[in-house]
């Protein structure tokens, strides 16, 4: 691949990394197509895209992308303690819904082509229905072909599309694009998502909370117009239904008896990240995956946007230089050795007597709790956050000492004197 302009590149999916990606293509004069069924779509999933995600992507912003700017956050441990803390950083929460439209937007304004149509299958020209096969020794690989299906009353050409010289696969963890570029590969391991678009509940703070032996977490993220309110734990550890009684539970609890009411349920596979991200195939020869496509997602917060954005970045800078081998790479050496640190932590992360003695720590020490703070700010590496919270301890102890003196009232030792003045 000798340069970029006129390159022909077919994107499937049109979220935020399929968007972002296809926007620097086009202002860079490639030839894009966003291959999307959806215009204005919702995404089961908190919305949260952490202070470092705006720094990285101003344009989200932009005073037409509706937002909402979290500054507080309440944790709550499995035995019902919580602590509630300032964000130092505000966290800023989307409607899936805009920012998929927003994004979309975008890149079709730099020049991009929105194919409104579902992708069925891929082969390359002259192969056949075989992805990768069909080529001899030495003999180069033909250009994409797609075939896709058009939604009812959608204005776009039916059948073949192509040729491509590019595919971008971005159609998330249960998009068909992966599975086909991947075919005979090891089988992904997966989260579960489940919860409600609530609009009976608007705060200014978010929740986060535990439960004893969930590998995973409830929340409720404010959004403009409503909250979601989820749940999410690796698939099988729990069913659905036990999953869908602890969120009931609490959100009865919580909040008013109504809350349920004209509420919208949701579902969703989330991707689990890799144990080690460097391991896992996310590319070859003429396409690359990005965002939940490629697992790349927190595998403690199983937050997704940010590294939807960023894979989309990196990939659109390795094929504008020409060598789209180099986006692997790229994204292995900024962010598999964090991800790789936080997946092999996970047990004890979400092990019930850390995150009570975490929340504890957090009610009653403004370090640790800047330490939380941090973490949801993306601010806080894995790899040394336990270098952090040791150095923290001795703080802990002064404002624990400093907050046990200032609740108590000062009684005069026996046989003291006062001294009148």
């Amino acid at each position: 691949m000798s340069g970029a302009r006129g390159l022909r590149v077919a994107v499937i999916g049109g979220g935020p990394g399929g968007a972002h990606c296809a926007r620097r293509l086009a202002e860079a004069g490639c030839t894009v197509s966003v291959f999307e069924p959806r215009s204005h779509f919702e995404k089961a999933c908190g919305g949260g895209i952490p202070a470092r995600g705006i720094e990285r992507f101003p344009y989200l912003r932009d005073q037409r992308l509706p937002k909402k700017e979290i500054r507080e956050c309440l944790m709550i441990a499995p035995s019902g303690r919580e602590a509630r803390f300032p964000l130092l950083d505000p966290l800023f929460i989307f409607r899936r819904a805009d920012l998929h439209t927003f994004m979309l937007d975008r890149a079709l304004a730099a020049g991009a082509r929105w194919v409104r149509a579902r992708v069925l299958s891929f082969h390359r020209q002259g192969n056949g229905g075989d992805p990768e096969g069909g080529r001899g020794p030495g003999e180069a690989m033909g250009p994409w072909l797609l075939r896709a299906s058009v939604p009812d009353g959608a204005d776009a050409p039916r059948g073949t599309h192509g040729p491509f010289d590019f595919l971008v696969a971005a159609d998330g963890a249960a998009g068909g694009a992966r599975r086909r570029l991947l075919a005979g590969g090891p089988r992904d391991e997966v989260s579960q998502g489940i919860g409600y678009y609530l609009p009976q509940v608007s705060e200014d703070f978010i929740t986060l909370k535990y439960f004893a032996g969930l590998h995973g977490y409830l929340w409720v993220f404010p959004r403009p117009g409503h909250s979601s309110a989820g749940i999410c734990a690796t698939l099988g550890a729990l069913p659905a239904s036990g999953l869908r009684r602890l969120m009931d539970e609490f959100l009865l609890t919580r909040y008013s008896a109504g809350v349920l009411e004209r509420s919208e349920r949701y579902a969703a596979l989330i991707p689990a990240a890799p144990g080690d991200p460097r391991a896992v195939q996310v590319q070859g020869d003429g396409w690359a995956l990005v965002g939940d496509a490629a697992r790349f997602v927190d595998p403690l917060t199983r937050e997704g946007i940010y590294y939807a954005l960023e894979s989309g970045d990196l990939l659109a800078d390795a094929l504008l230089r020409g060598r789209p081998d180099l986006y692997s790479e790229a994204w292995s050496r900024r962010f598999a050795p964090e991800l790789s640190r936080a997946a092999g932590h996970g047990d004890r992360v979400f092990d019930a007597r850390f995150l009570e003695r975490l929340v504890f720590l957090g009610s009653r020490s403004p370090a640790i709790a800047r330490v939380l703070s941090d973490l949801i700010a993306g601010r806080q590496d894995y790899r040394t956050l336990k270098r952090r919270l040791v150095l923290a301890a001795p703080l802990v102890g002064v404002h624990l000492v400093t907050r046990a003196l200032a609740a108590r009232p000062f009684t005069p030792a026996r046989g003291s004197r006062s001294i009148d003045r």
